[in-house]
């Protein structure tokens, strides 16, 4: 038996827009850290904002009220006046790939650099909905599944990924943490 799915929405993109370009350097900007809301994602997003302010990266935190909805149009206003670049995470379902898709375009469409971080199952629900909108978005794929990781390895992800996810909000090459020997 073979089943098929349908997008229900109406997108069809015929070529990808460039997304914004990363930011220069991140010294003097604030990254917004997007938990969507999936249970675990607040633990690799604790992760993310320590490396961030471990190398002087100032960030502001969001949390979305559910994972299958697009962002609520004050927090996508509130990240555009007060952050410079965003990192969304974390996808691990296709309605949530969907969603924070969809808020990835609506950041970019209003100037801010992004990255979506997924897990890697839904590395092609990920591109056909970038290509169905029509946005030549950045992402960062880490291990699935999440819910059954212990903290240590939700930690660990984020450790592995953190400069790559920050390269592509940011050309400025990432600064020796806090506290770094010399």
């Amino acid at each position: 038996m073979t089943i098929q799915l349908r997008d229900p929405t109406g997108e069809t993109a015929s070529v990808l827009r460039e997304r914004v370009a990363p930011l220069d350097a991140y010294t003097g900007k604030t990254i917004a850290l997007m938990d969507i809301g999936k249970m675990r994602g607040d633990e690799f997003i604790d992760r993310m904002e320590q490396l961030c302010s471990a190398h002087g990266i100032n960030t502001r935190r969001y949390k979305k009220p559910t994972n299958t909805r697009v962002a609520p149009r004050e927090m996508i206003d509130d990240m555009t006046q007060n952050c410079d670049a965003v990192i969304i995470a974390l996808s691990d379902c296709g309605s949530c790939t969907s969603c924070s898709t969809h808020d990835l375009n609506d950041l970019d469409r209003n100037g801010l650099s992004g990255v979506s971080v997924l897990t890697e199952e839904f590395r092609n629900a990920f591109e056909s909905q970038k290509s169905a909108i029509g946005l030549d978005a950045a992402s960062v794929y880490v291990p699935h599944p999440m819910q059954n990781r212990t903290t240590e390895e939700l930690h660990s992800f984020a450790e592995q990924q953190f400069e790559t996810i920050v390269s592509e909000i940011c050309r400025e090459a990432l600064a020796q943490p806090a506290g770094a020997g010399s």
